[in-house]
């Protein structure tokens, strides 16, 4: 009954707050209708704020659960975690102790390299020495994307004949595709050839309109990392 009407005086504060806001809060002086536009919003504010805990909750439980048990597995898979969840620098020390627990693993070597290529800085280097072994094993990785990870790792690092070799042997393997074409545009803007990175982003463009990853809603992220690849290189 106290959280009922904690809920309602909520409702009726936030109501007279959102009634001020320009534009928009004519809709929230309205009689009745205001304090149900404003009771919708805030049982929609609190339920996301719920469902997020309860988020977090499981990925606490499930972050001690892995890190109780020291084998590669665990430790890989934490690290994973981690990554999935933008904690690269947390990642990175947990990929590195899980391939010197089993360095036979490709997982743990190309979760190394993606850690370290978003960390950036001197890891790069590192990330992709320990690629350039996984590939010499397996070309194929990821079907292909431990490849294209190499080419943006030399790229970073200014290596872009060592980017482009890359980038044609992974056209090669599976055709060009939005990313390739966006990476070799990059390249071409790093070797300051500009008519051929304009070519390769405006490829890109064509191919990301009829790619699944890419089309329609899906592909706004793709899209703004084009249009920044065009201004900025």
């Amino acid at each position: 009954m106290l959280r009922f009407l904690l809920f309602f005086v909520a409702v009726f504060f936030l109501t007279g707050l959102l009634a001020q806001v320009p534009l928009v809060g004519g809709l929230f002086r309205i009689p009745f209708l205001g304090f149900w536009f404003t009771a919708i919003l805030l049982s929609a504010a609190l339920a996301k704020v719920g469902t997020e805990a309860v988020d977090a909750g499981r990925r606490r439980a499930l972050e001690r659960s892995l890190g109780s048990v020291n084998t590669p597995h665990h430790k890989g898979k934490l690290a994973g975690l981690h990554l999935s969840q933008g904690r690269a620098r947390r990642a990175l020390p947990l990929f590195r102790e899980a391939m010197e627990m089993d360095p036979a693993s490709l997982e743990w070597r190309y979760g190394f390299a993606r850690a370290a290529a978003a960390v950036g800085g001197e890891e790069r280097a590192r990330g992709l020495e320990v690629l350039e072994g996984l590939l010499a094993e397996d070309e194929e990785h990821g079907y292909g994307a431990a490849m294209l990870l190499a080419a943006r790792l030399d790229h970073a690092l200014a290596r872009y004949d060592a980017a482009s070799e890359r980038i044609a042997r992974f056209e090669l393997n599976h055709g060009p595709a939005p990313e390739s074409a966006l990476l070799r545009g990059r390249v071409e803007r790093g070797r300051k050839n500009a008519a051929a990175a304009d070519a390769a982003f405006a490829e890109a463009a064509r191919l990301a309109a009829s790619h699944p990853e890419t089309r329609g809603s899906r592909g706004w992220t793709f899209r703004w990392r084009l249009r920044l690849a065009r201004w900025f290189g």
